[in-house]
Parts: structure tokens; C-alpha cells; sequence
């Protein structure tokens, strides 16, 4: 019984390890010295001046999708979105590129057992000799990454005060909702950091 507990426990520590490696990780840079919590009201850049990313004057299901989901988590602050003398207008960027990256993976010999005659006792001995590790193979892997990046202005100042942004692998030629909630929500939780912090 005690055994299937260190085996299920082992299970649960590689799950861990193996979830927190398909994270998503965020990055930010602020100006440190505004204090987020001051702000209360933003508005969408794209909203905010009349026209779209691209010159469109629609909003497409990529763009309704992603202010959505930055409007729920600022709501969850206390942010209010409004129509007119926002305190923060809110600018994005959506990136899709090819890229590529560095894999190792272990390279090890394989077994042999060798077989030789021993004249003293005229029997034929084998020997087994276990794989060894002979180093690391290291070969580019292309992938395709989403990034999204939101900027936080100041309305009276001007002034970039916050920058988020987080890139994950993608198996599309767009990024999907699902790949859109893990990038907003590693953002948002440097953001409320950032907001915790003052």
C-alpha cells in the first residue's frame, strides 16, 4: 500500500512538472512611477479614433474576442469601460510568425552482450554491457507562435504607462479563443502583480 502511495505521488509530481512546462509566460514593462490603481475608466484605441486595425471600419471575430476577454479581466479591478474621457486608452498588436527552436534530446549506445570461450573451464561466458550515455544530439524545430501585446495609455499624459504581452505555439494560421485566453490570462496575472504591488 505504501508503495502505490510513493508511485501515485511520483505520478502527480511529473503531472505538475509537465503542466507547468505548457505554461504560457507573460512579460511586461511599466513606468514605476504610476500607480495602476488610480485608474479606473479605459476605452479601445480602435474604438476610440473611429477605424480598425488595417483601416477596417468593422471589428472582426478575432478583435471582438480579445477585447472581451481584457474587458473581463479589468472589470475584475474595477475597471469601467466607457464611451467618452477614458483615464487609459487601450492600443493591441497581434502577431503570427513562423519561427524556430533549439531541441536536445539524450543520444545512449545500444547493449550488447559479448560472448567468449574460457579455456580453464571450457564453457562459453557471456558478458552484457548496458547502454551508456554518449552525449546530446541538438537539431531546430520550426513552429508557428501567436503573440499578443496590449498597451496601456494615459489619456492626460499621453504616455505609455503599461506594456503586456505573451506568445504561445499555435497550430493554426491565426490564433484560436483557446490560444487567446491562455496568452490574456498569463498577461493579466503580471498585470494585477503589477497592480497588487503599489
Amino acid at each position: 500500500m505504501k508503495k502505490a502511495h510513493v508511485f501515485l505521488g511520483s505520478i502527480l509530481v511529473l503531472a505538475a512538472i509537465a503542466f507547468t512546462g505548457c505554461g504560457v509566460s507573460a512579460h511586461v514593462e511599466k513606468d514605476p512611477s504610476v500607480d495602476l490603481k488610480n485608474y479606473k475608466t479605459f476605452a479601445w484605441l480602435t474604438d476610440h479614433n473611429g477605424s480598425h486595425k488595417d483601416g477596417r471600419n468593422y471589428q472582426n471575430f478575432q478583435e471582438k474576442n480579445l477585447k472581451e476577454m481584457v474587458n473581463a479581466q479589468l472589470e475584475k479591478n474595477g475597471w469601467r469601460m466607457v464611451r467618452s474621457n477614458p483615464d487609459v486608452l487601450i492600443d493591441y498588436d497581434i502577431m503570427v510568425e513562423n519561427d524556430v527552436k533549439n531541441q536536445s534530446e539524450s543520444v545512449y549506445s545500444r547493449p550488447y552482450v559479448r560472448y567468449f570461450y574460457n579455456p580453464y573451464t571450457k564453457r562459453i561466458n557471456s558478458v552484457y554491457y548496458p547502454s551508456q550515455y554518449m552525449g546530446e544530439n541538438s537539431y531546430a524545430v520550426p513552429y508557428r507562435s501567436g503573440t499578443i501585446t496590449l498597451n496601456f495609455v494615459d489619456t492626460k499624459s499621453n504616455n505609455l504607462v503599461w506594456q503586456g504581452w505573451a506568445e504561445t505555439e499555435i497550430t493554426n494560421k491565426r490564433l484560436q479563443q483557446d490560444d487567446m485566453k491562455k496568452v490574456v490570462k498569463a498577461i493579466f496575472k503580471k498585470f494585477n502583480a503589477d497592480v497588487a504591488s503599489r
